[in-house]
């Protein structure tokens, strides 16, 4: 294999792909790139085997000289980094020469033949929609998701459907839930549980301007096996979590609260962010919120560090005079989710599930379990 591209468009592919291989692996193979080189130009593939991100050069932006496959190290992509203008990439037995203007750089390359297979995928369930509008919909929910999945491995996925008109993602890990949904032409498609963590990667290599493709590939008994994402720049696939998700139909209700308080966004993450500097330096990023018709004050404390207290006046107030106990970090993951300018926050009880939500978006929810604590 030979090709000759520019050395920035071929960085753009590596660093694409490079977001599905994962920091530690047992198989060396899967600290590789695979390079192939065909007719309509370059294929770069990273993979963990659980997600893989194909990337492409097209054949107008690249010069096949021979065409053929490499598997060449992720180290690969600092090199080529490195380097400005036009790269030649050769094949010479179980080497790779990589030139640039006056520098050679000899790297060793792997068996391209123990490369896993991309999946096969059946294309006809999907619809369409932008990079903006796909971004916007995974931020609302991926964040409340357990990256662990120690306490049950589904919950380390979000749940996508795609049902009458409406696609939604919604993910939990038991200490908070987060679900939006917004409206589509497209019927029913179905459900699948996705890896919270591929998604996250995906959403650094969606831009805005994308067209995208966003689809359920199925097996010949109906079940989702991998979700795909489409654009003319790179595909994305992902192996479903196996499981039920929790229903969480129920538990995303909002209540009549005893006290509900709105309040202006910037405000309030000034605020939290201050207390949480100090607060995060206790085990459970605790602090207190006391609500009243005048000021909503955030108290918080480290254990070594001090403490911190500030407050701000809400935009509106109803209800009762309310104090509760709650993860900082929790509290502010919820609230950079959210699109508005104001944030209504919903109490309804000392020990129940408080609901934080956007003024200007009535589609999406995002609760945080309080602390049982006496301090409050």
């Amino acid at each position: 294999m030979k090709i000759v591209v520019d050395s920035e468009l071929l960085a753009e592919a590596l660093e694409d792909a490079s977001k599905a291989i994962a920091s530690k692996n047992i198989m060396p193979i899967l600290d590789c790139f695979l390079i192939e080189a065909g007719v309509d130009g370059v294929k770069v593939t990273g993979t963990d085997t659980r997600t893989t991100i194909q990337s492409y050069i097209f054949s107008e932006h690249v010069q096949i000289e021979a065409p053929g496959q490499i598997a060449l190290p992720k180290l690969s992509l600092e090199v080529i980094k490195k380097l400005n203008g036009d790269v030649s990439i050769e094949k010479k037995g179980n080497n790779v020469i990589i030139i640039s203007r006056k520098k050679e750089i000899d790297m060793g390359v792997f068996d391209s033949e123990e490369f896993p297979r991309v999946p096969d995928i059946d294309d006809s369930e999907l619809f369409e929609t932008t990079g903006k509008e796909l971004k916007k919909l995974f931020k609302k929910a991926t964040y409340a998701a357990d990256p662990t999945g120690k306490n049950a491995a589904i919950l380390a996925g979000a749940h996508v459907y795609i049902n009458d008109g409406v696609i939604g993602i919604e993910a939990t890990d038991r200490h908070r839930l987060a679900k939006t949904e917004q409206p589509t032409d497209v019927g029913h498609l179905g459900g699948a549980v996705i890896e919270a963590k591929a998604l996250g990667e995906l959403q650094k290599i969606i831009l805005d301007k994308d067209n995208l493709e966003f689809g359920f590939s199925k097996s010949f008994t109906g079940d989702v096996v991998h979700v795909f994402v489409r654009t003319d720049r790179f595909t994305f696939y992902s192996r479903v979590l196996e499981g039920a998700f929790p229903d969480v139909g129920r538990m995303s209700i909002v209540p009549d609260g005893v006290t509900e308080v709105i309040v202006e966004k910037g405000e309030l993450m000034s605020c939290l962010d201050l207390v949480y500097t100090l607060a995060k330096e206790d085990k459970h990023n605790k602090i207190v919120l006391n609500i009243t018709a005048d000021e909503v004050s955030i108290r918080g404390q480290g254990r070594e560090t001090g403490k911190a207290n500030e407050s701000i006046v809400p935009v509106s107030f109803k209800g009762g005079n309310f104090a509760v106990a709650l993860n900082s970090k929790y509290f502010m993951d919820a609230i950079k989710a959210l699109d508005g300018d104001k944030v209504k926050l919903v109490f309804s009880g000392k020990v129940k599930p408080i609901f934080i939500l956007d003024e200007s978006d009535k589609k999406s929810v995002h609760i945080v379990l309080p602390y049982r604590t006496e301090e409050v």
